[in-house]
């Protein structure tokens, strides 16, 4: 393989050192270049589009990271558009029961004036809430759905943070759906409201349409919740934002020689939502862990699996000693492959990042919205200008691995490793934070997708220069 020549131009570093922190990024007589890449083969691996012209000696190390699983029981569940129903079972991971909650909101059409109001001049015909799904585990085959529809005893707060192991308390059912169905034809779930409900509603409706101090489009109704049914053996993503997912109301004229009419009124089921889980792993390969705690399967497999809560935690600590020996050197480029086995039943999560795992053997769940580079490998654009932007795994070009790219990431664990231990400095604050081990987590923390990775298939691939100066 032919090495591609040339270092970066002085333009570059004037550009690097404007956007970096000498004091928190580089050790003292360090210039941190942009890193100089492989041609040929090498360039493709690492996904990269351009090459750089140099004769210096770029070097390969590879380490072969140790891993191991963490159960993680409680994450947030409330940021995606999207809420999960059904129930599953998972011979690796156990059963899951999934109950999804959500608020709704006037969108368009026509209102009645009040049940009491002679002059009104529509009437209920019927409620129906459609939810469109997209995804469903098992993905493949005919599999049976059952859940039924509630309205919540409370409503949902926005300003609240809701998490998968809360389970709100239900009160009326007010509807219900069941059926086999064929996962990839049958995508629209149809429920017709209960017609004592679906009154109540049109009449709470009338009444606020005809109180001048209300308005629809910001009035608040009790939250509802879909619950999966006993018999259930496959759960459903429902998308909140497609546009055939809604409630819709339809009325027609209430004078009998009226034109056969039919009025539409729609809501959005937008607002608060998220996803209470109840996992169940007796029987499965993770009956009688505990959170936090590191647990191996028998055959050295390590897996992320949202829905299960099961979390990959791997050790960078082989990086010391390799620091120790090589101290003046620079990382060209740091990047992570997760060699995995792909599944019938299950699409392959690609999509991760890593969060620095804390000395309680957890993490910092928040860390997305609060102090993220103090808790997640940012990518090197986030780093160059301080922005959260969290590194995120994806496909190599043939789709034989997963790659994590977090050159400077590891650059600055060598910058600083002085004290003798993997220390990262958080740019924000300047704060230390030793790193021994990393856990990864989806991007969508209700996905239904899940990876396994292979037995001692997370590698940490270093190409690095070593500097005289």
């Amino acid at each position: 393989m032919k090495i591609l020549k040339s270092l970066t131009t002085t333009y570059t570093m004037n550009l690097l050192a404007k956007k970096l922190s000498i004091k928190n990024m580089l050790k003292p007589g360090l210039m941190l270049l942009i890193p100089v890449f492989f041609g040929c083969e090498t360039q493709n691996d690492l996904g990269i589009k351009y090459g750089l012209d140099t004769d210096a000696n770029v070097k390969f190390v590879e380490f072969t990271l140790p891993a191991t699983n963490v159960y993680i029981d409680s994450l947030r569940t409330d940021r995606e558009n999207r809420i999960l129903v059904g129930k599953h079972f998972d011979p690796l991971t156990g059963g899951v029961s999934a109950e999804g909650y959500f608020q709704f909101s006037y969108e368009k059409g026509p209102l009645p004036r009040g049940v009491n109001e002679s002059s009104d001049t529509i009437k209920l015909d019927s409620i129906i809430v459609t939810f469109e799904t997209g995804a469903t585990i098992p993905q493949r085959g005919d599999t049976y759905i059952e859940f039924d529809l509630y309205e919540l005893q409370d409503t949902l707060e926005n300003g609240a943070i809701y998490l998968s192991n809360l389970q709100q308390a239900t009160g009326s059912m007010i509807g219900s759906y069941s059926k086999s169905i064929n996962v990839a034809l049958d995508t629209l779930f149809r429920i017709k409201l209960d017609n004592i409900y679906a009154q109540e509603i049109f009449s709470q409706i009338g009444d606020i349409a005809e109180d001048d101090s209300k308005t629809i489009s910001t009035s608040v109704f009790k939250s509802l919740g879909i619950i999966s049914g006993s018999s259930s053996e496959s759960i459903a993503s429902m998308n909140l934002l497609s546009d055939t997912s809604r409630m819709i109301i339809f009325s027609s004229p209430v004078d009998p020689d009226a034109k056969d009419t039919t009025y539409l009124t729609y809501f959005r089921l937008s607002g608060k939502h998220y996803t209470y889980l109840d996992r169940n792993r007796l029987g499965s390969g993770y009956d009688g862990i505990t959170e936090k705690s590191d647990f191996a399967l028998s055959n050295g497999q390590t897996i992320i699996d949202p829905l299960a809560g099961i979390s990959t935690s791997f050790s960078i600590k082989e990086l010391e000693e390799f620091f120790k020996e090589n101290e003046r050197i620079l990382i060209n480029n740091a990047i992570t492959s997760f060699e995995f086995i792909s599944e019938d039943n299950r699409d392959t999560l690609v999509s991760f990042m890593s969060y620095f795992r804390k000395a309680d053997k957890g993490i910092y769940g928040p860390a997305i919205l609060s102090n993220p580079f103090g808790n997640i490998v940012m990518s090197d654009n986030g780093y160059l200008g301080r922005e959260s932007l969290p590194a995120v795994a994806t496909l190599n070009s043939n789709k034989s691995e997963i790659l994590f790219p977090s050159t400077l990431f590891y650059q600055q664990l060598l910058n600083v490793y002085d004290a003798g231990t993997l220390t990262f400095i958080n740019p924000s604050t300047g704060a230390s934070i030793q790193i021994d081990d990393l856990v990864l987590l989806s991007s969508e923390s209700t996905s239904l997708q899940r990876t396994i990775f292979k037995p001692n298939g997370i590698k940490l691939r270093l190409y690095y220069t070593e500097v005289d100066q």
